[in-house]
């Protein structure tokens, strides 16, 4: 059981830590920090839950974090990606409403819209580079070293009757 909740607790961290280097990555994205309303980096959550006696960590955001890191091929530029624009163009509205917020004329979506349907939407990888940063950092892993070897120090005083005098 209290192996257990050291799974947990070590889940619970390294979501936290994730969450944390995610939107650190979003923002610093090179060339085009990806924050505008911040309506995405506001969404990205992690919820920790438990399936067949074993703990799942789950990434939660709005839908198109899944285009900001994997990109979006368009019907002149080509990237590795499983989307693709074919016949349909970006929402105008989307774009109409993040010219407003970059303080751009409304107009200027159209020649945007043209632009990321003929050219797509270059990938990020941030999930994968917030998980290297992670690696790199490696502060979850000390978490992790510290839970375990704290429960096998309690392990080792319940088994044997040790008492702190």
């Amino acid at each position: 059981m209290a192996r257990k909740l050291v799974k947990k607790q070590a889940m619970d961290e390294f979501g936290k830590l994730w969450v944390k280097t995610l939107r650190e990555q979003l923002i610093t994205t090179q060339p085009f920090p990806k924050r505008a309303s911040g309506k995405l980096i506001n969404s990205i959550n992690y919820r920790v839950s438990e399936k067949q006696d074993d703990w799942t960590l789950t990434l939660l955001s709005e839908d198109y974090l899944k285009f900001v890191d994997k990109g979006v091929s368009g019907t002149q530029r080509r990237y590795n990606t499983p989307y693709a624009y074919k016949t349909k163009k970006p929402p105008i509205s989307v774009i109409k409403q993040w010219t407003r917020v970059k303080g751009l004329p409304e107009q200027a979506a159209y020649p945007i819209q043209n632009k990321i349907f003929r050219f797509g939407l270059k990938p990020t990888n941030v999930i994968n580079k917030s998980i290297r940063e992670i690696e790199y950092r490696s502060k979850w892993i000390n978490k992790f070293e510290e839970s375990i070897s704290t429960e096998i120090l309690n392990w080792v005083k319940e088994s044997f009757n040790y008492k702190n005098t």
